[in-house]
């Protein structure tokens, strides 16, 4: 990305500090205005279990901001192969594209396939060996 991962994990920082018109206004000197969203999330199938962590990825690029719905960088981040920041996607359209919504279908996938184990562990039965539970990172660019 343009500014070599920044903001990073800051980026609720300097939101905060700059606002969306500020942190485009960052880039100004930049050509490249790509940038990369960012959202693990990560889930203990167990007490004492290794997370399980599901990674969404989306890129793009930031722009001027555009008045809409959302909150934080909403208004400046636009979606490679899309022409409108998220401020201006309906709720489902932009959980579609989003970081958050691939890392979360992830975790819904997983879930889903290793439901029996789950249960068996909520029952207080032993889930030997971890059966088919892989706790292995996952990423989604979709």
């Amino acid at each position: 990305t343009s500014l070599g991962g920044m903001p990073g994990p800051y980026i609720k920082w300097f939101q905060q500090t700059l606002g969306s018109e500020g942190l485009y206004k960052t880039l100004y000197a930049f050509e490249d205005k790509s940038a990369t969203a960012v959202c693990t999330l990560a889930f203990c199938p167990a007490p004492h279990a290794d997370p399980v962590l599901f990674t969404g990825i989306t890129r793009g690029t930031i722009v001027a901001p555009v008045e809409g719905r959302g909150f934080g960088w909403d208004s400046i981040f636009v979606p490679d192969g899309e022409t409108e920041p998220f401020s201006c996607m309906d709720t489902e359209k932009k959980n579609s594209l989003s970081h958050r919504g691939k890392a979360v279908r992830q975790w819904a996938e997983w879930l889903g396939q290793n439901q029996m184990e789950l249960w068996e562990r909520q029952e207080g039965r032993p889930a030997v060996g971890h059966k088919n539970l892989t706790f292995k990172p996952g990423f989604s660019e979709e």
